[in-house]
């Protein structure tokens, strides 16, 4: 019970990480899987579904009022538990990761959501009448809406969800758990592609092709892709340099 509070705690802390840190990046799925696996005893598969989240999740972008962004920081913290403490395989947590944080958003628009559209207007309406005592109340509200719903989420999750994971262990057929376990390789790559599609350029595209050769015909490491980026990098800045100065000399005769 003292490890489903501390993980709900830590849930409930990394996502107030906008408006009580002012974006310290804890919200992250890295940040929140490592802390996790930290509490749970098993740090090394917290990092590594970290990584995995962080790059599904990449291409998430909230366009709008109303572009229903999934909880993506509670959907990590319960799906690692549910790997680190109830022997989940980390394949099903992945495919089941986005689900999970849909389901949270829409608990969200159910509760804290409208509550602190409630607060807001209250506040707006005291702050009009100077009424300091009132905005001070639906300030601390926040954190009701930020802070304590999101906690008890994913503390009766992780109370409710475990068994019906456990169960579904139980009755998934061999096959369609192979089919999830070849599917969720995917998923990261498809977070990938969804942030490439958001900046992606043609004219930045060779330099990604030459890291992909490197890697892919070169089986180069990150490092050394970096290094050839490094001079690249340079090269262009000095030619760069080199044609402004050209010019500047034509002016001046």
């Amino acid at each position: 019970m003292i490890q489903i509070f501390l993980i709900a705690l830590i849930a409930a802390i990394c996502r107030s990480d906008r408006p009580f840190f002012g974006m310290m990046m804890f919200h992250r799925p890295l940040i929140v899987s490592t802390l996790v696996g930290l509490v749970c005893g098993d740090l090394k598969t917290g990092i590594i579904f970290g990584a995995q989240m962080e790059l599904l999740s990449m291409g998430l972008v909230g366009i709008g009022s109303a572009s229903g962004m999934p909880e993506i920081t509670l959907g990590t913290a319960l799906c690692t538990a549910f790997i680190c403490r109830n022997g989940v395989s980390s394949e099903l947590a992945l495919t089941m990761a986005l689900p999970i944080s849909s389901f949270a958003a829409y608990l969200g628009y159910l509760t804290w959501t409208p509550l602190g559209h409630i607060l807001a207007e209250r506040a707006k309406k005291a702050a009009k009448a100077a009424d300091i005592r009132v905005m001070e109340i639906c300030q601390w509200g926040g954190f009701l809406t930020t802070f304590i719903l999101p906690f008890f989420v994913v503390f009766f999750g992780l109370l409710l969800g475990a068994p019906v994971f456990e169960y579904l262990l139980s009755i998934i057929p061999s096959w369609l758990a192979e089919g999830i376990s070849d599917g969720s390789w995917m998923l990261p790559a498809l977070g990938f592609a969804l942030l490439m599609r958001l900046t992606f350029s043609w004219k930045m595209a060779p330099y990604l092709f030459i890291g992909f050769i490197a890697s892919a015909f070169f089986q180069l490491s990150n490092v050394g892709i970096a290094m050839i980026g490094v001079v690249i990098a340079a090269l262009i800045f000095a030619n760069e340099k080199t044609a402004i100065g050209g010019v500047r000399d034509d002016n001046e005769i």
